[in-house]
């Protein structure tokens, strides 16, 4: 038989596969098997089966760990894509795409010698007995004897070689498991039955059994007792014991965690621009290739309708859907529309789900049991069978960024691609898109959709409130106009919701008679204030100057360092109003698994007339009662230190200011800031974005910033200072040496510069955006190869990750 080798993917940061010898047919690129791998044994997906001899000797595979793939092709074609865009190993990609239950685990268990010799006590004997019979794992026993004789007998035994360390692969989570009974095998009910005389029949255990041979077995213990008072625990023994029946563990599902009224009648009809939208998107679903929307309608616009009306079409075509939301949206109320509809077709993938919840969601769609997922970023690799249409909700939100581990990928980006590969349509849906989403509907890259008006409700009015001129004009945190005007909102039984936007780790100085925020002259983004050093620094250029002592505007030595939170505003909102009942939403309060949850229904409700929160209360919450918005400090996102600050500042208005006025009762949003002239609270007043837009891409494209290049971040990580300084300097002196004409700029300190024991430093390269993965994967590679020849003595010790389209 000609020999078959395997190119094995494992889930570590080397990036580069491994190629094992394998006689067996069955494999298939998407099985798991089990190899050695250096001196231990490992686990690993098969990406490549071919008959290509390597140079050097291989290895067997040891054991084949699935029947069938576990990962289709265009799943494999997919991560094998992540692995060269991002720069992560391919093991890294694929891991990143399966759930917990499936994805690179094993254990290490204790095995004992046969025949060894050695003069040892009773009382040792006993725990090599107890570690053989068993087979206990290595974590079990370092629990088991972490002190006293036992563990200086256990390490004894290690040293020796008496007992040996071998590892086992395992899969995390299975479906759960639970009792049932059924007729044992080879048993003939009706004959029994025959034979026992009548007074036997009489019996309620021969009873229960009769009553057994009428129904579909096997059924789970617990439903039985509940079906017929024959059967209890006595009479179920008493038949098992008679040889008539027995017990078995069989998976069972998990309850539905998301529900609600299943009332597909309920369809809404599309509206004007929203059936022209509609109609551009099934025409793309018909024609069965790929295309690209981006569905731009201002909040409270009907988005979701669009959505559901094409998801509809497409499981009329026989296809499936993916509808990708921010984690901090995705809640009952977000998936009880599309349930109302879609009813139990639908699989929700959330990260506070447990891993057995993950994995049975996953499995009902690899199954195609249910035909369209909901969730957040990770929800991009479901396996929704014959995939026609992937929705991207919110497209503009920063959470669809993957920061740590390894894969760093962008979810949107990653749609975009999986729908290409799939011959899927793909939405992009925003009241705000992100420039890199603007930008590509000129390059021709998406179709624009329009959805400019509400069908219910008005746009809200937002009016400015200017900090400079109410400075002796304050209650609390809030000027008189908006105490004065949630007062009123309260005494008519309408409720208010106050946004602060705190970005903790980034302090910054503000002036607090003119309202200045010091900025860098080299990135046009916010100085950030490190009060160990007591320097200003940009994060971008490596630019720093001592910190100011007098306003470089007004001249003003009123200067201070920003930073409050939202527990102490809800203190000073408390005392204003102090018949009010307040709710606070932030990642303190929401940090349970149903945490967001409790805190909606209670302000749906109306159990609290005053919500605050951070960015969280922006996001995608429909309350009919609300008329009043206050915006605290809208400063704080644009004192972040960003190129993106201006157009982050602009979605989050945008976004809070979605919150009012979505029923009958018209809304007003009040934003009080320092920097009234500012482009994103200016157009944020009038609802311009296209202006907005216009404005800042002609700031971006003067700085050569995404969306005109693409940015690459480097992050250095060492408990050395002095270590990850050199590497940080030899690395960017390799970059220079490499990248040619594109600007290096950097190192410099990261905003937050040390972290669990680790000092962090950063660098950036602007690319072009021409640069494709294979492109983006050969000039990384000789950056580290140019880097490998200068690098400094003890780089080892410091850690290097790579973010392609870092969005900071």
């Amino acid at each position: 038989m000609k020999k078959q080798f395997a190119d094995i993917a494992f889930p570590t940061a080397v990036r580069q596969v491994f190629t094992y010898q394998t006689r067996d047919d069955s494999i298939k690129p998407g099985m798991r098997v089990w190899v050695p791998l250096r001196n231990e044994f490992a686990i690993g997906m098969v990406v490549r089966v071919h008959d290509q001899k390597p140079e050097f000797e291989t290895r067997p595979i040891e054991r084949i760990l699935d029947s069938e793939p576990i990962m289709n092709e265009t799943m494999l074609k997919l991560t094998g894509w992540i692995h060269k865009f991002y720069y992560c190993s391919w093991g890294e990609a694929i891991q990143a795409a399966l759930p917990v239950g499936l994805n690179f685990s094993s254990e290490k268990r204790l095995r004992v010698k046969k025949g060894f010799k050695g003069e040892i006590t009773e009382e040792e004997l006993a725990i090599l007995k107890e570690i053989e019979e068993k087979s206990i794992t290595l974590k079990d026993a370092e629990k088991r004897w972490r002190d006293g004789k036992g563990k200086t007998f256990f390490k004894k035994a290690l040293q020796h070689g008496w007992i040996s360390i071998w590892e086992e692969p395992r899969q995390k989570v299975d479906f759960r498991k639970v009792k049932h009974w059924q007729i044992k095998d080879g048993i003939e009910p009706n004959s029994i039955l025959e034979e026992l005389s009548e007074k036997e029949r009489e019996t309620k255990w021969v009873q229960a059994f009769e009553k057994l041979t009428t129904l579909d077995l096997p059924i789970p213990n617990i439903d039985l007792k509940e079906m017929d008072e024959l059967f209890t625990n006595y009479s179920l023994n008493r038949i098992e014991k008679e040889g008539w029946i027995e017990s078995v563990d069989l998976p069972v599902k998990g309850e539905e965690i998301y529900k609600g009224e299943f009332e597909p009648d309920k369809l809404n009809r599309l509206m004007g621009e929203q059936e022209d939208a509609f109609d551009q998107i099934r025409d793309a679903l018909d024609s069965k290739e790929f295309k690209s929307f981006l569905l731009f309608g201002v909040t409270g616009s009907g988005k979701t309708e669009v959505y559901i009306h094409a998801l509809k079409h497409t499981l009329e075509q026989g296809r499936g859907g993916l509808v990708l939301v921010p984690e901090i949206a995705l809640t009952p109320q977000t998936v009880k529309r599309f349930y109302q509809i879609f009813g139990d077709q639908i699989a929700v993938l959330h990260s506070r789900l447990n891993e057995r919840e993950k994995y049975e969601a996953w499995q009902s769609l690899k199954s195609g049991e249910k035909r369209i997922a909901i969730g957040p970023r990770s929800a991009v690799f479901a396996p929704v069978e014959n995939l026609g249409l992937i929705v991207v909700d919110e497209e503009h939100d920063n959470s669809y960024k993957q920061h740590d581990p390894a894969p760093r990928y962008h979810a949107r980006d990653v749609a975009i691609m999986r729908a290409h590969m799939e011959g899927a349509v793909t939405i992009l849906g925003s009241a705000t898109p992100g420039m890199v989403s603007v930008q590509a509907v000129k390059e021709e890259k998406h179709t624009l959709l329009h959805l400019p008006m509400r069908p219910t409700g008005t746009m809200p009015e937002v009016i400015i409130l200017n900090m400079k001129e109410y400075k002796s004009a304050m209650r609390g945190p809030l000027t008189v106009e908006l105490y004065e005007e949630t007062q009123k909102a309260l005494d008519r039984k309408e409720q208010v919701i106050f946004l602060y936007n705190r970005r903790g780790f980034a302090s910054f100085m503000q002036c607090e008679d003119c309202g200045h925020i010091p900025e860098s002259p080299e990135s046009s983004t916010s100085l950030t204030y490190h009060k160990r050093k007591n320097i200003l620094l940009d994060h971008y250029s490596g630019y720093s100057r001592r910190a100011d002592s007098r306003c470089e505007m007004c001249g003003s030595t009123n200067l201070k360092t920003k930073g409050s939170g939202t527990q102490q505003v809800e203190e000073q909102v408390q005392e204003l109003f102090p018949q009010a009942r307040l709710l606070r939403m932030d990642m303190d309060t929401t940090s349970g698994r149903d945490g967001h949850q409790k805190i909606y229904d209670q302000f749906l409700s109306g159990e609290a007339d005053i919500l605050i929160g951070t960015q969280i209360v922006a996001k995608g919450l429909d309350f009919p009662n609300v008329t009043v918005v206050g915006v605290i400090n809208a400063d704080t996102e644009l004192a972040f230190p960003s190129f993106r600050a201006g157009e982050r500042m602009y979605q989050l208005l945008s976004q809070v200011a979605g919150r009012a006025g979505r029923a009958e009762k018209p809304g007003v949003v009040y934003v009080q800031t320092w920097k009234p002239e500012h482009p994103a609270i200016r157009y944020a007043r009038t609802h311009d974005f296209r202006t907005f837009a216009r404005h800042e891409l002609h700031q971006r494209e003067m700085l050569m910033f995404p969306p005109y290049s693409r940015m690459i971040v480097f992050q250095f990580k060492s408990p050395s200072w002095s270590k990850v300084q050199q590497v940080a300097d030899k690395f960017c002196d390799a970059m220079r040496m490499v990248v040619g004409e594109n600007p290096v700029m950097g190192p410099s300190p990261s905003v937050i510069e040390w972290m669990n024991g680790q000092h962090r430093w950063e660098a950036n390269i602007k690319l072009d955006r021409k640069y494709n993965a294979a492109a983006i994967e050969k000039l990384l590679d000789t950056i580290f190869k140019k880097y490998d020849t200068i690098k400094p003595k003890g780089a080892g010790a410091v850690r290097i990750n790579v973010d392609v389209d870092a969005v900071e």
